[in-house]
């Protein structure tokens, strides 16, 4: 029995051995510690890196700011974890889950982030190590993200013809037509749809109302809509929108009897409607449509291979508009989002579509010109 009993008792006197070397810990607020961990990194990495670190490290701050932490020193293992699923699922706008790719280069720069706060004693030792960096598979970081504009277009006037005007339908034409984010368009009310003559939504950041924008007060704007667009937004507020308004008194635009409508139910009309057999009523993967689980359950939908999150649309839209030559800065303004991650992330025109592009624009110069061309 004491035999039994020995091997406990060592692990116990060392683990209160450790505790009591462990150094002891130093008060820091979040965002000292990010400061100070950037302030460190300045000489090793590019002042482009400096920027994204800083970028990627205020989704830690806002994470601290949700739990209440002011001090680095409350970061436990749970939290850690806490705060992978919570960037994973829940932190970002654009896309409804971060890729294992985006995740795994999330998690390295919090692991090296976390073991620069044990170096100043900030946090416990050891944290760093409970960081679960995602291992990528083969085809991890590979995704064709943009729905064909051939597809959107058949599923839109499938959605127009036997599905006119209802929520689904309005969800569907919101992204495709403007391009916003999720977050975004689930925002809106319905004082911010404006149907006169020039038909225009407005996006606010109203964070002490229950809903923010992605880039804040800048990612604020009016943007026009057409008037086709306009039309059917009209009649879904007159015939199909559940007239509720929610805790602070504001009339979401896109509802549900339990009130706004959430991004979970938007991404499931996604992933239902982006399915080819439920517009086409035919597979291209050669499935038997009605032995196919992804088929036959909306929940399922998700795991057909053609199926698209909300995001593919944001995507698609910002790529065809720089297909057909629309300049960055109006795209920009449009879409809430930089000059630069256009370029970066949404151009993909090649060189046949560039020249084909010069020479369209030319052909249209050169017939408004007077005789005398000049130049042109």
């Amino acid at each position: 029995m004491h035999g039994q009993d020995r091997p406990d008792r060592t692990l116990d006197e060392l683990r209160q051995l450790l505790q009591d070397r462990a150094p002891s810990l130093q008060p820091l607020a979040p965002a000292a510690g990010v400061d100070r961990y950037v302030t460190r990194r300045e000489s090793e990495i590019t002042p482009k890196t400096v920027d994204e670190y800083r970028r990627k490290l205020d989704y830690f701050l806002e994470f601290c700011e949700m739990q209440g932490i002011d001090d680095l020193n409350a970061f436990d293992g749970r939290l850690v974890d806490d705060y992978r699923v919570w960037r994973r699922d829940h932190a970002s706008d654009a896309v409804d889950t971060l890729g294992a790719k985006t995740m795994r280069d999330e998690m390295y720069l919090f692991r090296s982030f976390l073991r620069y706060l044990e170096s100043i004693e900030a946090v416990r030792p050891g944290l760093a190590d409970r960081v679960v960096v995602p291992e990528l598979g083969d085809r991890d970081g590979v995704r064709d993200v943009e729905i064909a504009p051939e597809q959107v277009a058949a599923i839109l006037e499938y959605l127009n013809t036997h599905r006119y005007a209802d929520r689904e339908h309005v969800v569907w034409l919101l992204h495709c037509r403007t391009g916003r984010r999720p977050g975004a368009i689930q925002s809106l009310d319905v004082p911010d749809v404006h149907l006169e003559a020039e038909p225009y939504l407005t996006f606010r950041h109203r964070p002490g109302e229950g809903s923010r924008l992605k880039n804040g007060t800048k990612g604020e704007g009016d943007i026009a809509i057409m008037d086709a667009v306009a039309a059917v937004l009209e009649d879904y507020i007159e015939h199909h929108r559940e007239p509720v308004t929610d805790e602070y008194g504001r009339e979401p635009l896109l509802t549900s009897a339990q009130g706004r409508l959430s991004k979970s139910v938007m991404r499931r009309y996604f992933y239902k409607w982006s399915r080819p057999c439920a517009y086409t009523n035919e597979c291209p993967h050669g499935e038997v449509i009605e032995a196919c689980p992804a088929a036959q359950s909306m929940d399922a939908a998700s795991k057909c291979p053609s199926s698209h999150a909300s995001y593919a649309t944001r995507h698609g839209h910002i790529t065809q508009l720089r297909r057909l030559g629309v300049p960055k800065s109006v795209i920009s303004d449009r879409c809430d989002v930089s000059e630069e991650i256009i370029d970066k992330h949404y151009d993909e025109r090649t060189a046949e579509d560039r020249r084909q592009l010069q020479r369209d624009l030319f052909e249209q110069l050169h017939e408004q010109a007077d005789e005398d061309r000049g130049y042109i």
